[in-house]
């Protein structure tokens, strides 16, 4: 049977391959936090996306609105 392998990158670039077979329960529980983190930063990400999207959409629109009612005003 194959080995489950991991490939960390490390912040000088370098990479570390672990075999994830070999993790002891202290190992494995860590690993298992950093995939929970791993998956809270990616919807917090998306979140932002999300949001600045329907800020800048609601921007847009006020901008519409302002001058909409600013050509109102020019005519009267």
């Amino acid at each position: 049977m194959a080995m489950a392998k991991i490939t960390i990158k490390l912040e000088d670039n370098k990479e570390r391959v672990l075999q994830t077979d070999d993790f002891n329960e202290e190992q494995n529980g860590i690993f298992a936090e950093a995939g929970i983190a791993e998956r809270e930063l990616n919807r917090y990400k998306y979140l932002v996306a999300i949001f600045n999207d329907r800020r800048d959409f609601l921007l847009g629109k006020l901008l519409e609105s302002v001058d909409k009612e600013d050509d109102g005003t020019k005519e009267t």
